[in-house]
């Protein structure tokens, strides 16, 4: 019933510590991805700019401007504001200039903002109101010097610039 042969402790340490050192990598791995996600929840109005070199997602709801890596905009989210990224994902409601390498758009969205992408893709129900254009119509339309396209968001324009042209636009259209 007993087994009293003898074993080796190496053996045995490597057996014992072998899951734990897992769990520990494990959980390491996943503290080390939360932290480059922020997440905005549904009950917080965020008012100001918001810049991050990690992940956005937003649940509630922004006023301002948004630069991150990759950002999803959930159902019920709502973004007033110029926002540049390298992804996004659209499923909330959306107000301003748009720049993004690929830009998805989720059934569920109603976006009226000028978009700015390399590669497009749209669900069956989502509501655009505003225009979709491509980063070389961008950069002819802008003429960003090449000095700058590597120092500022994706597509060459810095945050500032693409607010700037926002309100110049809206400006133009009150009068």
């Amino acid at each position: 019933m007993f087994n009293s042969k003898p074993h080796d402790g190496a053996t045995e340490t490597a057996r014992v510590t072998s899951p734990a050192t897992n769990a520990r990598t494990f959980a390491a791995h996943a503290a080390a991805s939360d932290s480059n996600c922020s997440i905005i929840n549904e009950w917080l109005i965020m008012r100001g700019d918001l810049e991050s070199q990690g992940d956005i997602l937003v649940k509630g709801k922004v006023q301002g401007n948004i630069q991150c890596k990759m950002l999803i905009i959930d159902a019920e989210a709502v973004i007033e504001g110029a926002i540049i990224a390298d992804d996004i994902v659209i499923r909330g409601t959306t107000r301003g200039i748009i720049q993004a390498r690929r830009v998805r758009i989720e059934k569920s969205a109603n976006i009226d903002s000028e978009i700015y992408h390399e590669t497009f893709s749209a669900e069956e129900g989502a509501r655009v109101k505003g225009s979709m254009r491509s980063f070389d119509e961008y950069a002819a339309e802008n003429a960003v010097p090449a000095s700058h396209a590597e120092k500022d968001a994706p597509g060459g324009a810095s945050l500032y610039h693409l607010l700037d042209k926002a309100r110049s636009a809206h400006v133009a259209g009150a009068r």
